[in-house]
């Protein structure tokens, strides 16, 4: 069947994804009850990969996962020298060790922008911490695709 070659992001099964069907992966992270390794769990069940909980149980790869950091920085200036536009920074490093393969040091990043109003400190905040929870999805979704695409070639 033939089709228009519209395809969702991160729905791509033909590229390797259909070979993980299976496979055990251990998730090693030093938060393990951390927002961000959730996520990375999600985002590794969902590509058909196999989490492996119990110590006794081995896995074939493993991925060590180090705490997320989070960044904000100015990017404009208001006429009163406050900050008109910020952005936002989440980047998290990782580590996968795989059976007769070369150890893979990683680091994810994903950077959004907002506007600032400096009167609305309240709202400001909620926006960031909405930002960062739509971030960390997306780190999650890239640590995935990753491991995805090395583990293919």
């Amino acid at each position: 069947m033939l089709g228009c070659g519209f395809q969702l992001k991160g729905s791509d099964t033909e590229n390797g994804e259909a070979q993980l069907d299976g496979m055990t992966i251990q998730l090693i992270s030093s938060q393990s009850r951390s927002e961000l390794t959730r996520e990375v769990s999600r985002a590794l069940t969902a590509i058909g990969l196999v989490l492996v909980t119990d110590a006794e149980q081995e896995a074939l790869l493993v991925l060590t996962l180090q705490p997320e950091q989070f960044s904000q920085r100015n990017v404009s200036l208001t006429a009163q020298a406050r900050a008109a536009e910020l952005e936002l920074t989440l980047a998290a490093d990782f580590t996968l060790v795989q059976p007769e393969r070369d150890r893979i040091d990683a680091r994810a990043t994903v950077t959004r922008q907002m506007l600032n109003d400096p009167r609305n400190v309240v709202g400001k905040t909620e926006e960031i911490r909405l930002l960062r929870e739509e971030m960390r999805r997306d780190l999650a979704a890239q640590i995935a695709r990753r491991l995805s695409h090395s583990l293919a070639n």
